[in-house]
């Protein structure tokens, strides 16, 4: 570019230069793009001619423009042996700076000539030439070296084609047989058993499999190669502006505003009008020819196809269903089974169909199930009402049979958190609430002490503790009866004494309290929550509301209405929906408040602006909650207590497929503790038969044993022979039976007592 002194207009080169770039060289039968955009000048103002070797380009595979000029080949410009699918293009003149070019499907190694010749208006040209190489046939599709499944194995009715997924808006070309009669074992979360526990089980899950005889088994012990390197055809789609100049001449009078033409006419015409048989001089009328100059764009969709050379991973320590999924897909097999310690500290087992995946949508829903405890756990915990989460996601539960504080750990295993303090043994008299804040510590609360403890590397700290006067009574105004325990953002903890209705907030380290709700303003609260914004939450089981609290300790109502008339509904506002007996509340990191329902045994979300529904439905029903708690660590999970039942209950959200079918062995690492690993034998092929119901054999079944009813006979006839006066009477006895069947309803005839 140069610039005069007076920062002129620049001025830029006119030279026409021909740019195609690199020889190409592509796969048979693939799509590449022949792109002269690089070519200059690029204002649109270039006429691009394209020349082809013969049987290049066919007519049959380009959608030409209408403005496009197509010259063909004559016949005797081709050899007989060249003449192939079509018409051969010879050369195309168009405005277009690409040209999608299939590739022939000729032999490795051959090649093609392609001539780009661009002019612009004012007749410069200049030419480039590209070579086009056919490259040899590509494996477009992965080896069945997984599975060992040959291809003969592969024909059948069950089986089905799968198409890999698009990645990077990449459409593949190419689908995957699979065989839908191939059954692959896949553990999950092996890292949860060691190594030598996880063969075992997959040696016993096979030896079971292969022994009930159910076809086609993988051994998922067999040596399977990490990885196949294949290349995979992706179609792609490109976009390309294009911007086309086009020159008109227009003839205009003086009548018009010629004040947008900048330039000088080409040509003055001089009309005259006759009047009649006469030329009227006066009224002649001066035409100007202008040059008019406009420009088009228009988008260029692009169609090709890209050669990836793709390795495919078998992966080796899958944790989800989509990973064995993955797998499954690489060892064609079309039936999964897999088989692993869940994050409910379950021995899972959850058999399902590849086909299901890739052809119908999954099923999603709430699930209530009563988490069932071993045997050291299930004595243990009784009489749970207060949980509380962990920091790593581990439950917290207090025994009212014991009075005693647990942490259950990953492995659903209760220690007393109790029993760590190193000075003292403590015991609690009532405990009532159980959380735990950000640094691991625990926070118990004793409604029978009325007092509050820190629990935290083997000691043990009172938080708080009701003052009392020389014969042991509460003073007045001093709170009491604490119960709901929860830590705020900013590690205080948060008390509700129900004794008085109060809540407090606690520093953590010094103990000194703030009231945050003052006594006899929310009707006998029942438990509280903290939101993700830090507001303290609070529900009253006999006013049938949440509250909010502001912080000049005022409630204002959220969920629940006082309306007499008002129902239980989904999809209004949470103020306008009737609560029956709101007995807990909690919050996940969304923000979105959930609430305990007892007298429904439903569990009700609120979201952020305020629209309430209902998480479970008719056919999972909770009922005699004591307390609700949300862990959200992982996928969002709840708990609820049973006080009198024992019993604790988790609900989960659960996505499957049609063919999926689950069973489970409970409370494994507690078998493993005490058996080992041969302890789970027996849950193991009942999980297995209950999961793989159908594809397991039918004993057959005799209806009728022959052989014994011969002998039968044969011990009948014998016995009757040597007993005459007997045969008779029986003759006599259906005799007079089918007298009484035929009869019309009269008085039946039976013969006389015995004896006769």
């Amino acid at each position: 570019m140069i610039y005069d002194e007076a920062n002129a207009p620049r001025i830029t080169s006119r030279k026409v230069v021909a740019e195609l770039g690199e020889d190409i060289s592509a796969p048979a039968m693939t799509t590449v793009i022949l792109d002269a955009s690089r070519s200059t000048p690029s204002n649109g103002s270039l006429t691009y001619e394209w020349s082809f070797s013969p049987n290049l380009l066919f007519q049959s595979d380009y959608d030409f423009d209408k403005s496009d000029a197509v010259i063909p080949y004559n016949e005797s410009e081709l050899d007989s042996t060249e003449i192939g699918k079509g018409i051969s293009i010879k050369k195309v003149v168009s405005k277009d700076k690409y040209i999608e070019l299939e590739m022939p499907n000729a032999p490795g190694g051959t090649q093609f000539v392609v001539v780009l010749r661009v002019q612009n208006n004012m007749g410069s040209n200049d030419s480039d030439t590209l070579m086009v190489t056919v490259e040899g046939a590509i494996n477009d599709g992965h080896e069945s070296e997984f599975s060992d499944v040959s291809e003969a194995d592969m024909i059948g009715e069950s089986s089905f084609s799968v198409t890999d997924e698009s990645q990077d808006n990449r459409e593949p070309l190419t689908e995957t047989l699979i065989n839908g009669d191939y059954l692959t074992i896949q553990p999950l979360n092996k890292h949860r058993l060691n190594p030598m526990e996880v063969n075992i089980i997959n040696s016993f899950i096979y030896d079971h499999l292969i022994s009930t005889e159910v076809k086609n088994v993988l051994d998922p012990n067999r040596i399977i190669p990490s990885n196949v390197q294949v290349n995979k055809l992706y179609e792609r789609m490109r976009f390309e502006p294009d911007t086309v100049l086009l020159v008109y001449l227009d003839t205009l009078t003086t009548k018009y505003d010629l004040s947008r033409f900048k330039e000088e006419p080409l040509d003055t015409i001089y009309n005259s009008n006759n009047v009649g048989n006469k030329t009227d001089l006066n009224n002649n009328d001066t035409s100007f020819v202008f040059r008019r100059y406009e420009t088009v764009t228009k988008v260029d969709t692009l169609s090709y196809t890209e050669v990836v050379d793709t390795t495919l991973r078998y992966q080796f320590n899958c944790m989800t269903y989509d990973c064995a999924a993955e797998n499954a897909f690489l060892e064609q097999a079309g039936q999964v089974l897999t088989w692993g310690i869940n994050d409910y500290s379950q021995l899972e087992f959850h058999y399902f169909k590849l086909e299901d995946i890739y052809g119908s949508e999954p099923t999603s829903y709430w699930e209530a199930q009563r988490v069932q405890f071993s045997p050291f756990a299930d004595s243990t915990l009784r009489y749970p009402e207060s949980i509380g989460i962990d920091r790593d996601g581990s439950l917290l539960m207090v025994s009212g049979n014991r009075q005693t504080a647990n942490s259950l750990g990953k492995k659903m295993h209760p220690v007393n958190i109790l029993e760590s303090i190193r000075d003292e043994v403590q015991k609690l008299d009532y405990p009532s609430g159980i959380c735990a804040g950000y640094l691991g510590e625990y926070y118990v609360s004793d409604k029978d002490a009325n007092a509050v403890y820190k629990i935290y590397e083997g000691q043990i700290s009172t938080i708080f503790s009701a003052k009392k006067d020389e014969n042991g009574l509460i003073l007045e105004n001093e709170p009491s009866v604490p119960t709901s325990v929860r830590v705020d953002q900013e590690g205080n903890v948060v008390v509700l004494f129900e004794g008085d209705g109060s809540v407090y907030s606690f520093e953590s380290s010094t103990g000194i309290r703030s009231l945050l709700l003052p006594s006899g303003t929310i009707k006998r609260p029942t438990d509280i929550a903290i939101s993700t914004d830090g507001a303290l939450y609070v529900v009253s089981e006999s006013a049938r509301q949440v509250y909010r609290v502001a912080l000049d300790g005022s409630v204002i109502p959220f969920a629940g209405t006082l309306s007499s008339t008002a129902s239980a509904m989904d999809g209004v506002l949470a103020l306008e929906s009737y609560l029956g007996s709101p007995v807990s509340i909690d919050f996940d990191n969304n923000g979105r408040l959930y609430i305990a329902d007892d007298a429904f045994g439903s569990i009700r979300v609120v979201t952020p602006d305020g629209m309430i529904s209902t998480v479970t439905n008719n056919e999972n029903r909770v009922l005699d909650m004591a307390q609700f708690r949300v862990n959200d660590h992982g996928l969002t999970t709840f708990y609820v207590t049973h006080t009198l039942d024992h019993g604790l209950t988790r609900i989960h959200y659960k996505t499957v497929s049609n063919s999926s079918r689950f069973n489970y062995v409970h409370y494994p690492y507690h078998i493993i503790k005490q058996k080992g690993i041969y302890g789970l034998e027996d849950s193991i092929r009942r999980a297995l038969d209950a999961s793989m119901v159908t594809l397991v054999p039918e004993e057959e079944k005799v209806i009728f044993n022959f052989k014994k009813i011969s002998d039968f006979n044969r011990k009948l006839n014998k016995y009757l022979k040597e007993r005459p006066i007997l045969l008779g009477l029986l003759l006599l006895l259906i005799n007079q039976g089918l007298s009484a069947a035929f009869s019309d309803g009269g008085p039946i005839d039976l013969p006389p007592d015995f004896p006769f």
